[in-house]
């Protein structure tokens, strides 16, 4: 009976073993840092910026990279923003491309927001379609950004 027991015991912990590890496989986590640059215009009481950054990226599945981003972006005098558009290419170490979509209603500045990932060839393919949440910060130039996606 003590063996049966046992038995159980260790059927049952490795079962949520599996299933914890089951867990974590499904979450994607990236943080990346660089400087973005923009350029812009003012109408009325709107800002018409275009906007590029390049950062280097690491991400919780050992992966890490480069990034180039380009976006128009269009805001009111109160720093709300009116229509964003970015798009974000991704190298890994591989030499594997993917690419996000970016989607944001915050102040410029700094903010939350989503993306999708929309794009993507090896390894990075069978996740087209991922939805992400990301923080942006920035401290003048520099750019801090933490991804989190399942």
């Amino acid at each position: 009976m003590k063996n049966s027991k046992s038995y159980i015991a260790t059927i049952f912990t490795l079962f949520l073993f599996i299933y914890s590890a089951s867990l974590s496989a499904e979450k994607w986590n990236r943080e990346a840092s660089g400087f973005s640059e923009t350029e812009s215009f003012e109408y009325g009481n709107n800002k018409v910026v275009l906007y590029k950054n390049n950062t280097t990226w690491k991400d919780t599945k050992g992966n890490y990279g480069t990034s180039k981003c380009y976006g128009l972006i269009v805001y009111d005098d109160k720093t709300s923003i009116i229509d964003y558009k970015m798009y974000c290419n991704f190298d890994d170490q591989d030499k594997e491309r993917f690419t996000h979509q970016y989607f944001r209603n915050t102040e410029f500045s700094a903010g939350v927001g989503e993306s999708i990932l929309i794009g993507g060839e090896g390894k990075w393919k069978k996740l087209i379609g991922l939805k992400c949440t990301y923080a942006i910060d920035y401290l003048r130039k520099a750019l801090f950004l933490v991804e989190k996606c399942s």
